[in-house]
C-alpha cells in the first residue's frame, strides 16, 4: 500500500504483523519536489504504547484522569540533505528500511465506554524536517495491528482444529425453571454446548461445536395432551426448543478494565460471533446441521387421585462451527480484557431466556515470520513473499477510529 505527503512516499503492506517480526519498507523521495518544499531531512518513528482515559464528573466540573505506557518509541534517520542523490537521469530516490518489533508485546486493542477508554496503539511514521519557521513538517503516518506471536502448543492446537477436531470433548450445561404465567407449575429447559477441550482456543482457527437444547413441560396428565405438540385443545405445549437456528443467540462478551491514575473502570462489549446462529437467512440457516428429536413422554408416577402424571420433552441438537478473531486474552499494568461465550435462548413469557456463559481464553494463533533475506540472521521470507499461510487475520473488536489513529500519542509538536 502507498501514501503520499509532498515529495514523499511510502510503501507497506498494511497486513497484521507478529511482535518479533522485521517489519520492511521504502520511502521514496522525488526530488523534483525537494527543493520547492525545502526538504531537510527523513526520518521514520515506531511507536507503541497503551493509554487510558477515566473522566470523573463532579458537580459541573468533569476532570479527565490519564495513563500511559511506552512500550517502545524509536526513530533513525533514512535521508539527509546533500548525502545521497537518485542516480544519473532518475529524479526519485527509493530508501528501503527495516526494524525489529520487540518480542513480548500485547496485542492491538481498543475498548470504550461512557468517561472511559484504553488502547494498545502501535504506529509508524515518516516524518520529512523541513526548513522554514512556517513550514509544517511532512508526515506519512501509518496505524498498525499487532497480535503476539504463537507459541509451540498454541500452534499445534490451531493446527488439530484446523485439521477437524478429533481429541477430547468438553460440555457445559444450564437448566433453568420456566413459566408462562406468574402461577402454576414449572416447566424447565437445559442446554449443553460442546466443544473441544482444550486449555485455550486460537485466535483464528475453526472450531467445531454442538449445541443440545432440551425442554420439559410442566407435570400435567397424560389425558390433557394425549400428543405432543399440542394439548388436548389444540394449544401448543409450553416450553418448546427453538424450531431452527435463527433463534439461538451466540456472542462473545468481551470484559475490559482500564485503569487511569487511581481509578479503575470497566467496559463490557458484546459481539456476534460466526456460526449460523441467530442469522435469519436461509444459507446461513442451511450451514448449521439441524436434529430434532420427536417427543417423547416421560412418565412420573401417579398423582393423589392415581391418575398417571408426566412430562412431554423435546430436542434441538445444533452443529456449527465458529471462527474467534478478537485481540487474544491480555493484561497490562493499565488494561487487561477476559473473554465468556454467552447462548441466550428466549422463551414465551416474561424473564423466559436460558442463558449460557462459558469463560474461555484467546492465545495467538500465528508464529512469527523469519527474517526477510538479507536482514541479520534472515534466510526465509516475509508474509509479503509467501501469501499462504497469510498473515494473522484483522480483529473483529477493532474500531475504525482505532486505525483513524484517534486513539494514538502523535507528537503534540508538529515540527518534531
Amino acid at each position: 500500500m502507498e501514501s503520499t505527503d509532498g515529495p514523499l512516499k511510502l510503501h507497506f503492506q498494511n497486513i497484521t504483523r507478529i511482535a518479533g517480526e522485521t517489519l520492511t519498507g521504502r520511502v521514496d523521495i522525488d526530488f523534483q519536489q525537494v527543493q520547492q518544499d525545502n526538504l531537510e531531512e527523513v526520518r521514520i518513528k515506531f511507536v507503541g504504547v497503551v493509554n487510558t482515559k477515566i473522566s470523573i464528573k463532579r458537580g459541573n466540573t468533569t476532570t479527565d484522569y490519564r495513563s500511559s505506557i511506552q512500550l517502545f518509541h524509536v526513530k533513525f534517520p533514512l535521508w539527509t540533505q546533500g548525502t545521497v542523490y537518485p542516480d544519473a537521469g532518475q529524479h526519485t530516490l527509493s530508501i528501503p528500511f527495516q526494524w525489529t518489533l520487540p518480542v513480548n508485546l500485547p496485542p492491538s486493542f481498543h475498548c470504550e465506554a461512557y468517561h472511559r477508554n484504553g488502547t494498545v496503539a502501535y504506529s509508524l511514521e515518516v516524518v520529512g524536517q523541513r526548513a522554514g519557521m512556517f513550514r509544517f513538517n511532512r508526515r506519512i503516518r501509518r496505524v498498525l495491528q499487532i497480535v503476539p506471536a504463537a507459541l509451540p502448543h498454541q500452534l499445534a492446537i490451531k493446527e488439530s482444529l484446523m485439521q477437524g477436531w478429533t481429541g477430547q470433548w468438553k460440555s457445559y450445561s444450564k437448566e433453568d425453571k420456566l413459566r408462562r404465567g406468574i402461577w402454576g407449575d414449572y416447566a424447565h429447559a437445559r442446554a449443553r454446548l460442546t466443544l473441544p477441550d482444550v486449555p485455550s482456543f486460537p485466535i483464528g482457527a475453526t472450531i467445531p461445536f454442538s449445541l443440545y437444547i432440551e425442554t420439559d413441560t410442566k407435570p400435567m396428565d397424560r389425558k390433557d395432551a394425549p400428543e405432543a405438540p399440542v394439548d388436548k385443545h389444540g394449544k401448543p405445549l409450553f416450553p418448546a426448543p427453538p424450531q431452527d437456528s435463527s433463534l439461538v443467540s451466540l456472542k462473545i462478551h468481551r470484559w475490559s478494565q482500564v485503569r487511569a491514575k487511581n481509578y479503575t473502570r470497566t467496559v463490557d462489549d458484546n459481539f456476534t460471533l460466526t456460526g449460523g446462529l441467530g442469522e435469519a437467512r436461509k444459507e446461513s440457516i442451511a450451514a448449521v446441521g439441524h436434529t430434532l428429536t420427536p417427543a417423547v413422554w416421560i412418565p412420573a408416577g401417579l398423582d393423589e387421585k392415581g391418575g398417571g402424571k408426566g412430562v412431554w420433552r423435546r430436542s434441538l441438537r445444533l452443529d456449527s462451527k465458529m471462527t474467534l478473531v478478537f485481540a487474544p486474552t491480555f493484561q497490562t499494568e493499565i488494561i487487561q480484557c477476559a473473554y465468556q461465550i454467552k447462548i441466550s435462548i428466549d422463551f414465551p413469557g416474561i424473564g423466559n431466556d436460558l442463558k449460557l456463559e462459558i469463560p474461555i481464553q484467546l492465545d495467538p494463533g500465528t508464529a512469527c515470520p523469519p527474517p526477510p533475506i538479507g536482514a541479520a540472521g534472515g534466510s526465509g521470507a516475509t508474509y509479503a513473499d509467501v501469501p499462504p499461510p497469510g498473515p494473522p487475520p484483522q480483529f473483529m473488536d477493532l474500531p475504525p477510529s482505532y486505525f483513524a489513529g484517534n486513539h494514538h500519542s502523535w507528537d503534540a509538536d508538529e515540527k518534531s
